[in-house]
């Protein structure tokens, strides 16, 4: 069969593609905040088995970070409500790291502003319940988990601000993610149209050689018949 040739991309010619490196950035948020996501939410659903007791341990209540006219034994921010909210708001900002990692992928500027935002939430987020684990609740285990977030969401914060700048530096043309009225979308990356058209396409190519051969052979007889009668 023929095999047909797809132009040549942007990149081909050695050179990276525009904003290459937001590109990549967003696999990363992409892989990263996914990989985050399964993990949170795993945490999540297991701690379904740890039983109501676990859950309503009362002590957990009366300790905690207190406002002015707290009383004693009912802090603003307890620990129960503490570990609650780190578990559901990293699950909520793990998935929106790996959602902007699609924005970013496609060289959205929206998507490069949300990045720098969203991945400075996470630092102060986790830093702050870092900060809380080892004041309040004295849990070391805890405590290096969330540092631990806190440095991977400074490291995501860093790779933002390099995709940031890149996008302020060379900022992709405006409509660029909008297809041109009449555009095919090829069948895969090799070939533009499915197997049945480009088989399509090839026999009639048969074809038209099959003519031309057909028509040659034909010449050749009649050459041969006129040598024969001299």
């Amino acid at each position: 069969m023929v095999m047909e040739q797809r132009p040549e991309s942007p990149g081909s010619s050695g050179e990276p593609p525009p904003r290459a490196f937001t590109q990549g950035v967003g696999t990363v948020f992409q892989f990263g905040g996914g990989i985050l996501f399964i993990a949170l939410s795993l945490a999540c659903c297991g701690s379904g088995l740890l039983g109501k007791e676990t859950w309503k341990r009362e002590d957990l209540m009366k300790v905690g970070w207190h406002l002015p006219g707290d009383a004693v034994d009912q802090p603003t921010y307890s620990a129960l409500r503490a570990t609650s909210i780190s578990l559901i708001g990293g699950i909520g900002l793990a998935l929106a790291v790996a959602g902007l990692g699609l924005g970013l992928q496609a060289t959205r500027r929206s998507a490069a502003v949300g990045a720098v935002v969203v991945t400075l939430i996470g630092v102060v987020f986790w830093a702050v319940h870092g900060v809380f684990f080892v004041q309040v609740e004295r849990a070391w285990m805890l405590a290096v988990i969330a540092f631990g977030l806190t440095l991977a969401y400074a490291v995501f914060f860093a790779l933002a601000i390099g995709a940031w700048r890149e996008m302020r530096r060379d900022p992709p043309p405006v409509g660029h993610e909008v297809l041109p009225g009449g555009y095919k979308v090829p069948y895969s990356w090799y070939h533009d149209d499915p197997p049945e058209v480009r088989l399509e396409r090839e026999l009639e190519q048969r074809r038209e050689r099959l003519a031309v051969q057909q028509k040659e052979l034909e010449m050749m007889e009649e050459k041969l018949r006129r040598e024969k009668e001299k």
